[in-house]
Order: C-alpha cells, then structure tokens, then sequence
C-alpha cells in the first residue's frame, strides 16, 4: 500500500478524481458559488497528503503532470481575450481606470486595516500584494523586503475567499454584466477568479484575464515603487 500511495500515478488519478468529484458535486448543489470545484480539490488533495503521509514532495511527482499544463493553460488564455478586442478597445480608459483604482484600493486598503489593528509589519506589507497572482506577489515582497511565503499565503487566501463568496457579493451590489464580473474577479482573485468567470461566460472569462494580467503588470510596476519611497 506504501508503495502505491507514493507511486507517482496515484498522486495524478487522485487529483483528477478530486477534481470530477467536485465538479460533480458543484452541479448536484445546483452550481452553489460555496462549493467551488478548485477549491474543493485542493482541500480534497490536502486531507489525501495528510492521511496517506506521502508529502508534498512525493504528492507532486504525480501532479506535475497537471502542473506542467499550466504553461500551455496560460498561453491559451489569450485566444478568448483576442476574440473580445474589440471590445476592450471600446472601453480602454474605463479598463485602466478601473485597474488602477482596484491596484491602490485593494492592496492600500489591506494594508491601513493591517496597521490599525496592530498587526505585524510583515504583514502589513505582505498583505499589499494579496490580489495579483503568486509569482508576482512573490516578486513584491522581494523587492520591499518582506517574507514571500506570507505573500503566497494571503494570494492563496484571497483566492479562494473570493470566488467562494464573490456571488454573494455581486448579488447585493446588483451587478451581473458579464465584463465587470469577470474584470473584478480576475482583478482581484487571480487564478481562482479566471477560473470561476469562465464558469459563468466567455466573455466573463476573456475580461478576467484582462483584469488578471493588467492588475499584474500595475501591481508589480507601482506598489514596489509606492512602498519603498511613501510607506
């Protein structure tokens, strides 16, 4: 059974599995935004490396596989960006404002919320860089000179309690237009947002990608520089 469990194969097919099954579970709950596919796995693929005792390390052996596709994944989301050009030309100086503004608004806002409360300063700067993506936000914290695994913490935190309650609140703030859906979620839940905007459009998926890379680009540009010289 050791040797199963620690096979490379196993790790691939449990995570696949996770992943169906949750898929699965998501459209037996009638798509409930709290039980979100990519969540899930990734809880699922914790409670499998805690009770099998393989480690991550042995546990992405397998999963590298999956991990691999990331690259060709990333690249391929530009095919549905180019097909709403036009559109995002249409609307550039709404896009740059709004990138901008969620640029200050989302990491600044962290940070006077991390201060007032007393917390460390660590964390007050990590926290800045919650909503771009984990290389990025590994990048930031380079050049401010903070831990980057708090960084990847507060990405991985954001991620998730983003897209598990992002539906709550388009809900209370009437919005449901396919671009500032998927603009938002990219803009602030990275990943996990492309991922949850695809699930409602393409066109919601095309502007989260937007939001995604722009929100990136802004991020890892301004905030090193707005840090180090007003912070």
């Amino acid at each position: 059974m050791e040797y199963i469990l620690s096979y490379p194969l196993t790790s691939l097919i449990v995570t696949l599995g996770a992943y169906s099954f949750s898929v699965w579970l998501q459209k037996k709950a009638g798509s409930h935004s709290l039980l979100n596919p990519v969540v899930i796995t990734i809880g699922l693929a914790v409670i499998f490396i805690s009770m099998s005792g393989i480690g991550y390390e042995t546990y992405m052996e397998g999963a590298n596989f999956i991990h691999f596709l990331l690259g060709p994944a990333t690249v391929a989301l530009a095919v549905p960006l180019y097909k709403q050009l036009q559109m995002i030309k249409k609307q550039a100086i709404a896009v740059i404002t709004s990138v901008l503004t969620a640029c200050f608004i989302s990491g600044f806002l962290a940070w006077f919320i991390a201060s007032q409360m007393g917390a460390a300063q660590d964390i007050q700067l990590s926290i800045i860089s919650k909503s771009v993506t984990t290389a990025i936000a590994i990048g930031i914290a380079e050049k401010i000179g903070t831990a980057s695994s708090l960084a990847v913490f507060f990405v991985f935190t954001t991620g998730i309690l983003g897209t598990l309650f992002s539906s709550f609140i388009f809900k209370i703030v009437k919005i449901d237009e396919d671009k500032a859906v998927g603009f938002s979620l990219g803009a602030t839940c990275h990943g996990l947002g492309v991922a949850k905007a695809f699930q409602k459009s393409e066109t919601a998926g095309a502007f989260s990608v937007l939001g995604m890379s722009l929100m990136g680009l802004v991020s890892g540009i301004l905030m090193p520089l707005v840090i180090l010289f007003f912070l």
